[in-house]
């Protein structure tokens, strides 16, 4: 035996922190992308069918139909990037709890086995 310290080397390198984003999502990056664009143009029709049954005149309500349509939007946006957080923190907390529940029933395989 030697007197020099030892140091253990890590079998694999640290990896970098994975990020996970909407963006990355396939199904949450098209879910955005679709509720952006549906309340974006139900905003706009809803507002310039409103105006104009209400008796504005045509430009006032296509310029209050594009605020509107522009304002839904953003909206819709906001409120879609919410629900696929969570969406997606649920999954992952779901894959999490399935792999546990593999490991025990390995552990346990492996006690009754020994």
């Amino acid at each position: 035996m030697s007197d020099a310290p030892t140091t253990v080397q890590p079998a694999v390198p640290a990896a970098e922190a994975i990020r996970i984003t909407i963006g990355a999502h396939p199904r949450a990056r098209r879910s955005v992308r679709r509720a952006r664009a549906l309340g974006g143009l139900l905003g706009f029709i809803v507002t310039l069918v409103l105006s104009l049954r209400a008796g504005v005149p045509g430009f006032d309500a296509t310029a209050r139909a594009l605020i509107a349509g522009i304002v839904v939007h953003l909206a819709a946006w906001a409120i879609a990037v919410a629900v696929w957080k969570q969406l997606m923190l649920a999954e992952l907390q779901q894959l999490h709890d399935r792999r546990l529940e593999r490991l025990g029933r390995r552990a346990e395989i492996a006690r009754d086995e020994a």
